[in-house]
């Protein structure tokens, strides 16, 4: 067989990005691959392709409803309990900040803005904020 000198065969192939990867899709995890839409308000497969209806009801999702979080601060001066000898942070605060995923990088850059206000600090954790949540 010939192969066609004009032909260009393609050099990475991606993956299709699919219903398993949107994050409004909930998984019910079953034998038929099957699970809840959130954007369109339905039963979808897992490998049902994202199509460009899908990506704008996930951008309107992403901007109607953004993520907070919780950071936890600590100040780098330590001090060391008398009665036990422990290691804590002499101060710790907690912040709230809007961020469009919960990664660390995404954190990082919506706490830049606010450095400045908080010398001395640095990030020890941070958690999704739920404030309707009862316990």
């Amino acid at each position: 067989m010939i192969q066609n000198p004009d032909f260009d065969p393609i050099q990475e192939l991606h993956g299709c990005q699919t219903c398993a990867n949107c994050p409004l899709f909930l998984n019910w995890q079953g034998p038929r691959n099957r699970g809840w839409c959130g954007a369109f308000e339905r039963i979808s497969r897992t490998y049902h392709p994202q199509t460009n209806s899908c990506e704008l009801a996930i951008k309107q999702h992403q901007e109607e409803n953004p993520i907070e979080v919780q950071v936890t601060l600590c100040s780098h001066e330590l001090d060391i309990d008398p009665d036990d000898g422990h290691i804590f942070a002499k101060e710790e605060r907690v912040i709230s900040l809007v961020v469009p995923e919960i990664t660390r990088k995404a954190v990082m850059k919506a706490f830049e803005p606010h450095q400045h206000q908080f010398q001395g600090f640095y990030i020890l954790d941070f958690n999704r904020c739920y404030p309707d949540a009862e316990f």
